[in-house]
């Protein structure tokens, strides 16, 4: 099946995979990844921007939300608050450095919430989100 033909979450516009991420070169290369694979994807720069984003267009309800928490000023325990409140019942797969602690706001909301510790390949998050859109309880490690 070619990717366009694919159906299911992350594959249409009122459902697509969120991608939030400060830094320009992890964000293009997450999203090339993933629109390689036929996903829909809605990138932005920040926690802020994704909130205005979903608060302007009610009728989108991610599959997924991917979120980097590097170098976004923006990101606060109230702002994570009410992006798990507005993206529920979505999966979210964060991406963190491998020497800060994960936000408290994020370790609670585990399961829900699956924690990536950087050093980690763009491969390996593109492999991780797919298992999540697919439904899988077993996330490759």
């Amino acid at each position: 099946m070619k990717p366009a033909e694919q159906k299911g979450p992350g594959f249409d516009a009122r459902h697509p995979i969120l991608l939030i991420a400060a830094q320009w070169r992890p964000r293009a290369y997450i999203l090339a990844e993933l629109q390689e694979l036929g996903y829909e994807v809605r990138a932005l720069p920040g926690i802020h921007f994704a909130l205005g984003y979903l608060i302007r267009r009610p009728q989108v309800h991610p599959a997924l939300v991917i979120l980097d928490t590097e170098e976004d000023p923006d990101l606060t325990p109230e702002r994570l608050e009410d992006m798990l409140a507005i993206t529920e019942p979505a999966p979210w797969l964060v991406i963190t450095s491998g020497t800060r602690p994960v936000p408290p706001v994020l370790a609670r909301a585990a399961p829900r919430v699956h924690i990536l510790k950087r050093p980690i390949s763009i491969g390996q998050v593109v492999e991780r989100a797919r298992a999540l859109l697919a439904g899988g309880d077993e996330i490759p490690a």
